[in-house]
């Protein structure tokens, strides 16, 4: 029986996201962070190993804990694609045949639906499924990407 390592962020890298994309400005409440980082590590030691519900789960936490005075679902996002990135994955933002405006207000909307507890992990995890393209993968034809480096 085979299964796949993840390789999980960490909080200082987390916190290199926030600052490098949203502002320049460290977590009020670091100790929520830190648990929001943990979180997919202790769903997958529990046996959830769906990738893409992982990172549902690390993004559902830190929307949710508040970490930051601003920028938590902006936060989620990137954290939630690099975590992608490092397991194989990316996050697309533009799709083949779906208007840009439309498509960034829906991928707005589902971290708005997480944060408002609309959406589960499992609900983030499908729709992240849907638009994530695997790394290499040119099948796809994707024109834009999230950019967490």
């Amino acid at each position: 029986m085979s299964s796949t390592a993840y390789r999980f962020l960490t909080t200082a890298q987390v916190k290199r996201l926030h600052m490098r994309h949203i502002a320049k400005a460290s977590p009020t409440q670091p100790a929520m962070l830190e648990s929001a980082v943990n979180s997919p590590v202790n769903h997958e030691h529990y046996g959830q190993k769906d990738l893409f519900v992982l990172a549902g789960v690390l993004a559902e936490k830190i929307a949710l804990d508040h970490s930051y005075q601003d920028g938590n679902k902006r936060t989620a996002l990137f954290a939630a694609d690099m975590f992608l990135k490092m397991n194989g994955h990316q996050l697309q933002t533009k799709l083949v045949g779906k208007d840009k405006v439309k498509f960034d207000e829906e991928l707005s909307d589902a971290h708005v639906f997480v944060a408002m507890r609309r959406w589960t992990p499992e609900d983030l995890g499908n729709y992240y499924r849907s638009i994530s393209q695997a790394l290499g993968d040119k099948s796809k034809e994707s024109e834009g990407k999230l950019s967490a480096s």
